[in-house]
Protein backbone atom coordinates (compact mmCIF):
# COMPACT_ATOMS: atom_id res chain seq x y z
CA UNK A 1 0.00 0.00 0.00
CA UNK A 2 1.32 3.38 -0.96
CA UNK A 3 1.90 6.06 1.61
CA UNK A 4 -0.83 8.23 0.03
CA UNK A 5 -3.36 5.48 0.47
CA UNK A 6 -2.19 4.91 4.07
CA UNK A 7 -2.66 8.57 4.85
CA UNK A 8 -6.12 8.55 3.28
CA UNK A 9 -7.20 5.43 5.21
CA UNK A 10 -5.74 6.88 8.42
CA UNK A 11 -7.61 10.13 7.89
CA UNK A 12 -10.83 8.23 7.20
CA UNK A 13 -10.41 6.19 10.40
CA UNK A 14 -9.60 9.35 12.35
CA UNK A 15 -12.61 11.14 10.90
CA UNK A 16 -14.87 8.17 11.60
CA UNK A 17 -13.62 7.95 15.20
CA UNK A 18 -14.10 11.68 15.64
CA UNK A 19 -17.57 11.41 14.20
CA UNK A 20 -18.49 8.52 16.51
CA UNK A 21 -16.94 10.16 19.57
CA UNK A 22 -18.53 13.50 18.77
CA UNK A 23 -21.88 11.81 18.14
CA UNK A 24 -21.70 9.97 21.45
CA UNK A 25 -20.80 13.11 23.37
CA UNK A 26 -23.47 15.04 21.50
CA UNK A 27 -26.07 12.34 22.25
CA UNK A 28 -25.25 12.28 25.98
CA UNK A 29 -25.33 16.06 26.25
CA UNK A 30 -28.59 16.28 24.30
CA UNK A 31 -30.14 13.44 26.35
CA UNK A 32 -29.32 15.17 29.64
CA UNK A 33 -30.59 18.53 28.46
CA UNK A 34 -33.81 17.16 26.93
CA UNK A 35 -34.47 14.85 29.90
CA UNK A 36 -34.09 17.73 32.32
CA UNK A 37 -36.36 19.99 30.26
CA UNK A 38 -39.00 17.30 29.76
CA UNK A 39 -38.92 16.33 33.46
CA UNK A 40 -39.23 19.97 34.57
CA UNK A 41 -42.17 20.50 32.21
CA UNK A 42 -43.92 17.31 33.42
CA UNK A 43 -43.49 18.25 37.08
CA UNK A 44 -44.85 21.75 36.42
CA UNK A 45 -47.92 20.17 34.78
CA UNK A 46 -48.65 18.03 37.85
CA UNK A 47 -46.97 14.75 37.00
CA UNK A 48 -45.40 12.95 39.94
CA UNK A 49 -42.27 10.83 40.07
CA UNK A 50 -42.98 7.35 41.43
CA UNK A 51 -39.46 6.00 41.57
CA UNK A 52 -39.36 6.36 45.37
CA UNK A 53 -42.88 4.97 46.00
CA UNK A 54 -43.07 1.90 48.25
CA UNK A 55 -46.81 1.15 48.36
CA UNK A 56 -48.06 -2.37 47.72
CA UNK A 57 -51.51 -3.67 46.76
CA UNK A 58 -52.17 -4.18 50.50
CA UNK A 59 -51.68 -0.43 51.06
CA UNK A 60 -54.16 0.71 48.40
CA UNK A 61 -57.97 0.63 48.64
CA UNK A 62 -59.59 -2.10 46.55
CA UNK A 63 -60.77 -0.89 43.14
CA UNK A 64 -58.26 1.97 43.13
CA UNK A 65 -55.00 2.08 41.23
CA UNK A 66 -51.68 3.76 41.98
CA UNK A 67 -48.33 3.89 40.26
CA UNK A 68 -45.33 2.54 42.11
CA UNK A 69 -41.94 2.74 40.41
CA UNK A 70 -43.65 3.40 37.11
CA UNK A 71 -45.84 0.28 37.41
CA UNK A 72 -49.61 0.32 37.87
CA UNK A 73 -50.64 -1.37 41.15
CA UNK A 74 -54.29 -2.20 41.85
CA UNK A 75 -55.27 -2.09 45.50
CA UNK A 76 -56.93 -4.90 47.41
CA UNK A 77 -57.72 -3.38 50.83
CA UNK A 78 -61.36 -3.83 51.80
CA UNK A 79 -62.82 -0.68 53.30
CA UNK A 80 -66.00 -0.89 55.32
CA UNK A 81 -68.52 1.91 55.21
CA UNK A 82 -69.12 3.08 58.78
CA UNK A 83 -71.12 6.17 57.89
CA UNK A 84 -74.37 4.67 59.19
CA UNK A 85 -72.96 3.78 62.63
CA UNK A 86 -74.94 5.15 65.59
CA UNK A 87 -72.71 4.33 68.57
CA UNK A 88 -71.10 7.09 70.56
CA UNK A 89 -68.03 7.09 72.81
CA UNK A 90 -70.22 6.72 75.91
CA UNK A 91 -71.66 3.45 74.51
CA UNK A 92 -68.24 1.86 73.96
CA UNK A 93 -66.25 0.38 76.86
CA UNK A 94 -63.65 2.73 78.31
CA UNK A 95 -60.32 2.29 76.53
CA UNK A 96 -61.78 0.26 73.63
CA UNK A 97 -61.87 1.72 70.13
CA UNK A 98 -64.22 1.64 67.17
CA UNK A 99 -64.68 3.42 63.88
CA UNK A 100 -67.78 5.57 63.54
CA UNK A 101 -68.40 7.47 60.34
CA UNK A 102 -64.80 6.80 59.32
CA UNK A 103 -63.34 8.29 62.54
CA UNK A 104 -61.56 6.43 65.30
CA UNK A 105 -63.53 6.75 68.55
CA UNK A 106 -62.21 5.82 72.01
CA UNK A 107 -64.85 4.49 74.40
CA UNK A 108 -65.69 6.18 77.69
CA UNK A 109 -68.29 3.76 79.16
CA UNK A 110 -67.08 2.79 82.65
CA UNK A 111 -67.15 -0.86 83.73
CA UNK A 112 -68.87 -1.91 86.96
CA UNK A 113 -67.46 -5.11 88.41
CA UNK A 114 -69.61 -7.40 90.51
CA UNK A 115 -70.29 -6.68 94.11
CA UNK A 116 -72.50 -7.93 96.90
CA UNK A 117 -75.20 -5.67 98.27
CA UNK A 118 -76.55 -6.22 101.77
CA UNK A 119 -80.01 -4.69 102.27
CA UNK A 120 -80.11 -2.12 105.02
CA UNK A 121 -81.94 1.01 106.10
CA UNK A 122 -80.59 3.13 103.24
CA UNK A 123 -81.27 2.44 99.59
CA UNK A 124 -78.45 1.22 97.38
CA UNK A 125 -78.46 2.99 94.05
CA UNK A 126 -76.67 1.51 91.04
CA UNK A 127 -76.42 4.41 88.63
CA UNK A 128 -77.00 4.12 84.92
CA UNK A 129 -74.16 4.53 82.46
CA UNK A 130 -72.07 1.53 83.48
CA UNK A 131 -71.32 -1.72 81.74
CA UNK A 132 -72.00 -4.59 84.11
CA UNK A 133 -68.96 -6.89 83.78
CA UNK A 134 -69.91 -9.30 86.58
CA UNK A 135 -73.03 -10.25 88.52
CA UNK A 136 -74.25 -8.01 91.32
CA UNK A 137 -75.55 -10.08 94.18
CA UNK A 138 -78.22 -8.71 96.51
CA UNK A 139 -78.05 -10.87 99.56
CA UNK A 140 -81.28 -12.43 100.80
CA UNK A 141 -82.19 -13.69 104.27
CA UNK A 142 -83.69 -17.00 105.28
CA UNK A 143 -85.56 -15.12 108.02
CA UNK A 144 -87.47 -12.99 105.51
CA UNK A 145 -90.61 -15.13 105.59
CA UNK A 146 -94.22 -14.03 106.21
CA UNK A 147 -94.67 -15.79 109.58
CA UNK A 148 -91.68 -13.92 111.04
CA UNK A 149 -92.96 -10.48 109.98
CA UNK A 150 -95.80 -8.73 111.91
CA UNK A 151 -99.12 -9.01 110.12
CA UNK A 152 -99.74 -6.15 107.67
CA UNK A 153 -96.07 -5.09 107.52
CA UNK A 154 -94.36 -5.36 104.14
CA UNK A 155 -90.63 -5.89 104.32
CA UNK A 156 -88.69 -6.08 101.02
CA UNK A 157 -91.83 -7.18 99.22
CA UNK A 158 -92.83 -9.83 101.78
CA UNK A 159 -96.12 -9.19 103.64
CA UNK A 160 -96.08 -10.40 107.22
CA UNK A 161 -98.62 -12.81 108.72
CA UNK A 162 -97.29 -13.05 112.30
CA UNK A 163 -99.78 -12.09 115.02
CA UNK A 164 -98.38 -11.98 118.52
CA UNK A 165 -100.48 -13.61 121.27
CA UNK A 166 -102.50 -11.12 123.32
CA UNK A 167 -100.70 -10.07 126.48
CA UNK A 168 -102.04 -11.55 129.74
CA UNK A 169 -102.70 -9.59 132.94
CA UNK A 170 -99.76 -7.73 134.38
CA UNK A 171 -98.54 -8.62 137.85
CA UNK A 172 -100.38 -11.96 138.19
CA UNK A 173 -102.89 -10.67 140.87
CA UNK A 174 -106.57 -11.35 141.19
Amino acid sequence: MSSGKKITVGMLILALCGLLLGGAIGYIATQRYVSGKVLDTMLKEGYVLTSDATATAEDIVGGKMAYVNGEAVEGNIEVFDTSDATARAEFILRGKTAYINGQLVVGTLPVLYGEEIIPGLAATNIEEGYYLAEDIIIRGSKNLVPDKIRKGVVLFGVTGTYEPAPAGPVGGGE
